[in-house]
């Protein structure tokens, strides 16, 4: 995306990073079944070790009260997964009768363009690499979980048993092979574009500049190469660009919800913002430096 693409979808300019690449995604939502698929593949490749139960790289939830598992912040070692952890699986809708309502909200790392969770890092194990990818040094890493509580998105996960910070990492060993993310490559629907947010030329690119593109899945200029997927007609919008971190994941937000709604996700509407029913009730315990 050229400097002027960026500052116009990104509301500022970008001095940091220049005009390398920043991948990215841009997710449907209208599309999305909530069948879990990305969220499986993710957890069978990146986090099916021990510590990592709770982990959830790529999640779906269900807005506007979704969440889980609910406890799984509390979790200070490993545990077993099964039915009791309370919140598996519940999807709380809200409204009553025709006003009823609730959509699914795919979310990975945004892999923000100003992460707030690498200048929380004391040892600086958190970096930006040449793709514009967040990772963080596990050899670096002491444990010291500030980049969790700096996380606005709740994207950055602590492996008890390691004793080191986890997140998504856009499936990077995958990209040097020329491939895609596992959540893009598995979902059902096929409701994720995944691409070079720098490249005008890119189909993520010129899908997020212009929503009528992919409208039309059987034209063979729409989809920009990317035929197998369709996107819906709609404004694309970042989830909660109030946080100031630039996310480069942007939505096709829900068009079944009211507009205040959709502004209170994907907008800067603050003031009476949706708030989980079950927030956890303590802070996370954080190592003394």
């Amino acid at each position: 995306m050229s400097e002027e693409l960026w500052q116009k979808y990104y509301g500022q300019p970008n001095p940091k990073y220049g005009n390398r690449a920043q991948y990215g995604m841009l997710i449907d939502i209208n599309k999305c079944i909530g069948c879990h698929t990305c969220t499986m593949a993710c957890k069978n490749t990146w986090t099916s070790g021990s510590g990592q139960e709770d982990m959830f790289w790529n999640s779906v939830t269900t807005a506007p009260y979704g969440k889980y598992p609910r406890h799984g912040e509390e979790t200070a070692s490993h545990d077993e997964y099964d039915y009791r952890f309370s919140n598996l699986y519940q999807d709380t809708p809200k409204g009553n009768g025709p006003d009823l309502w609730q959509f699914y909200l795919a979310r990975p790392c945004n892999h923000c363009a100003n992460p707030a969770c690498l200048p929380a890092c004391p040892t600086r194990s958190i970096y930006k690499n040449d793709d514009g990818i967040v990772l963080i040094d596990q050899d670096d890493c002491k444990g010291f979980q500030y980049c969790v509580k700096a996380c606005p998105y709740d994207k950055i996960y602590y492996n008890a048993t390691t004793g080191k910070s986890e997140k998504c990492v856009f499936c990077f060993p995958l990209l040097e092979k020329g491939q895609e993310p596992q959540c893009v490559k598995s979902c059902t629907g096929k409701i994720r574009i995944f691409g070079n947010l720098m490249d005008p030329d890119s189909a993520i690119s010129k899908l997020i500049r212009d929503p009528s593109l992919g409208v039309q899945p059987y034209d063979p200029e729409v989809g920009l190469g990317a035929t197998h997927r369709t996107i819906s007609k709609g404004e694309r919008r970042q989830y909660r660009p109030d946080f100031g971190t630039i996310p480069s994941v942007w939505y096709v937000p829900p068009r079944n919800i009211p507009p205040e709604e959709v502004e209170k996700y994907f907008g800067y509407a603050m003031q009476g913002f949706i708030q989980e029913p079950n927030p956890v009730p303590d802070e996370i315990k954080m190592k003394d430096l």
